[in-house]
């Protein structure tokens, strides 16, 4: 366990005023007189199990050869040198290519090129909750993710950017946040130019881990909200939707 004490409490249920997403990594403190926050430390990394599902072995083959990634909207991928340069739909594009490719066909199918983040979330989202079709199966709540599932949400009106939205893919289990129900820490393997919180990519975009916040809705436990930097900041109400790749 850690204290949390450098933030706001960022609870989404109660949803602060708006600002970017990129004054994320730069929120100011909290006042002194402000409660502080005990949160769980995610399961060390050591732990993943990079043989769960196809998409979980191809994420643990990028993991064990990266020597150079970055963020970018073009491709640029060299499995023998460990070189991953995509963002972060095209790292999902590629690794379903691989691991589910029913998946990754229908995901691009009446596009004009390959899926964007929004494509991901309206995709899965169309499918009912908890059945599956097209090589997807809807996972309707949060804590039924599982490592490989596919997260993915559209870009908040909120937020400022030219990106469609955000897909990740998860790695752990969700853990749920003691005192905050329904907020699930989740730890998830992306493309992004942005940390989020106890990121792998230091001093450094592109391919790595972090962990974010997704917190449920009450009553169906649909995931309704987002933060970026887990804990560390505020959240994001939006669509957003959860996958698991079949094939």
């Amino acid at each position: 366990m850690f204290v949390q004490d450098s933030m706001r409490l960022p609870f989404a249920l109660t949803f602060a005023p708006a600002l970017t997403l990129a004054l994320a990594i730069d929120a100011p403190s909290a006042q002194a007189d402000e409660p502080m926050l005990v949160v769980p430390v995610m399961a060390s990394d050591a732990a993943i199990d990079w043989s769960a599902t196809p998409v979980m072995r191809v994420l643990g083959r990028v993991a064990e050869t990266l020597t150079d990634s970055e963020y970018t909207h073009g491709f640029r991928v060299n499995e023998r040198k460990g070189v991953y340069a995509f963002d972060c739909s095209g790292l999902v594009h590629w690794v379903l290519r691989r691991a589910a490719p029913r998946a990754a066909a229908a995901s691009a199918y009446g596009l004009p090129g390959r899926p964007l983040a929004r494509d991901y979330q309206r995709r899965i989202a169309r499918i009912p909750p908890g059945a599956s079709r097209n090589g997807w199966r809807r996972v309707q709540r949060v804590d039924e993710a599982r490592p490989g599932d596919v997260v993915a949400w559209v870009k908040p009106e909120i937020v400022k950017s030219a990106n469609t939205g955000h897909v990740a893919f998860v790695l752990r289990p969700p853990e749920p946040v003691p005192d905050l129900p329904g907020a699930f820490l989740v730890r998830v393997a992306d493309s992004s130019s942005y940390h989020h919180d106890a990121d792998t990519r230091e001093g450094r975009t592109g391919f790595g881990f972090g962990t974010i916040l997704l917190v449920a809705d009450a009553e169906t436990g649909e995931p309704r909200a987002y933060g970026w930097v887990g804990l560390r900041w505020r959240t994001f109400e939006t669509a957003i939707s959860i996958g698991r790749p079949l094939g």
